[in-house]
Formats: structure tokens, sequence, C-alpha cells
């Protein structure tokens, strides 16, 4: 089964505390997609901490899927050497 989550609208060290519990539960019962399509800041502690779910869902036989990323949070996952694709490849 698949589960489709939402992220927050922005991805920064404030809101790393209340969406990492919520990111390690969904991981935990399957595939997951990851609507990016609204976030408008992605910092580097929550792009690593989506890397470590995604390794966790390779574990688990699944590949996590980050789609509809908004072209802002794209632009600033490049700039820190990233691309969604990584992202769900969990790739460092």
């Amino acid at each position: 089964m698949t589960e489709q989550t939402q992220l927050p609208l922005r991805l920064n060290a404030k809101k790393f505390s209340a969406f990492a519990p919520r990111l390690k539960r969904v991981c935990a019962g399957g595939l997951v997609q990851l609507d990016a399509s609204e976030v408008t800041h992605s910092g580097a502690l929550v792009t690593q901490m989506i890397i470590a779910a995604a390794r966790t869902q390779h574990v688990q036989g699944v590949t996590p899927e980050i789609s509809e990323i908004s072209d802002r949070a794209n632009s600033q996952l490049a700039m820190m050497g990233f691309t969604p694709e990584q992202l769900s490849e969990g790739v460092p």
C-alpha cells in the first residue's frame, strides 16, 4: 500500500522535531510517496532525514517517491548538490 505524505511548507530545523516521527511512522508502513508541491524551503537537516528514510525504505525492498516538487524546493536541493531522484534513492 502506498502512503502519500504532504511535506510541510518549510522543511527546516524548526519543523524537524515535528516531522521526523511522522516520516518514521509512514516509512514503517510500506511504500511512501512524498508530495513536495508546496515546499518553499528545503533545509539540509530535513534533506538528510529524507535520505535516511529512503535508505530505510530500500532495506524494506521499496523505493519511496518524491512527487510534484516545487521549483523553489528543487532549486534549493540543486544548491546542495541533490536531485529529487537522488533523495528517493537514498544517495548521500
